[in-house]
């Protein structure tokens, strides 16, 4: 039986090392698409018109709103919470609204944490048009919007 083994043990270790060693295979880059769609889609974009109801200008976690200004409109379909984000409605450089006033407001209707909200990238009120948000949904810092604003500057760095 020994002489069997003996006979063996020369193709064995070859055998083993040759199942050892690592295989690699080619593979192909993905060629799809991400199904992920952008969160802010401008050819979703719409202008509504409406009747301020109220103004919110700081939301507490009763309320269950995004963080941020609201402008609570009246419209032909029903009442729209028009998210304006971090845009300020009182003091320097605020939008400036009262209720019963009438506002036309661009952006995109979403669904947030189970809500509709109307994420505003453009105001008009009382013939000036605040930039609230870019065209990807980004909502513009004071200095932006002061670059987007001001034609002395015309979006030149200051």
């Amino acid at each position: 039986m020994k002489w069997r083994f003996a006979l063996l043990g020369p193709f064995v270790i070859p055998a083993l090392c040759l199942f050892a060693m690592p295989t690699y295979s080619q593979t192909t880059a993905p060629t799809t698409k991400s199904a992920v769609r952008p969160s802010y889609d401008i050819a979703r974009e719409v202008t509504i018109v409406g009747t301020v109801n109220s103004v919110v200008s700081k939301v507490t976690p009763e309320m269950k709103m995004l963080g941020g200004s609201h402008l609570i409109l009246e419209t032909s379909s029903g009442m729209i919470d028009a998210s304006l984000g971090l845009f300020r409605v009182s003091g320097d450089d605020a939008l400036s609204v009262t209720p019963g006033q009438r506002v036309q407001v661009t952006g995109v209707m979403k669904t947030i944490r189970d809500q509709q909200v109307f994420v505003t990238r453009l105001a008009l009120v009382s013939g000036h048009v605040y930039t609230i948000r870019n065209e990807h949904g980004f909502v513009l810092v004071p200095l932006a919007r002061e670059r987007n604003t001001n034609p002395r500057t015309n979006g030149a760095q200051l």
